[in-house]
This record gives structure tokens, C-alpha cells and sequence, in this order.
């Protein structure tokens, strides 16, 4: 269970990612806007807290 929940959160990481990456050339709206902050931190910290996610899923995976 543990290492599912670490893949789907590796593949959503991945998404944000591209999706800030794309979103910084103005191709893909950037969807996730926090008042008193800019848009693409906040995109950015949803893709590090998956990222997060996806290596405590992963510690001590043998």
C-alpha cells in the first residue's frame, strides 16, 4: 500500500511539474493562485509536497 501511494504521488509530481513548467510559457493556465502570493510558488509547492509524499513512501524500501 505503501509503495502505491509513493507511485501515484511520484506520477502526480511529475504532472505538476510540467504543468508549472508549461504554465511559466503562458501554455497552461496556472490554475492554483493563493492571495498575497504568486501563482507559480504556489504551483510549485503542490509538486514539492508530492514529491515529499513519494519518499516517505518509498523510505526503507527494501
Amino acid at each position: 500500500m505503501k509503495k502505491k501511494i509513493g507511485q501515484v504521488s511520484l506520477i502526480l509530481a511529475f504532472i505538476t511539474v510540467v504543468w508549472l513548467v508549461l504554465g511559466m510559457f503562458n501554455i497552461v493556465p496556472l490554475l492554483i493562485e493563493i492571495s498575497q502570493e504568486t501563482s507559480v510558488r504556489a504551483h510549485a509547492s503542490l509538486a514539492v509536497v508530492f514529491l515529499l509524499i513519494g519518499s516517505w513512501a518509498f523510505w526503507n524500501e527494501d
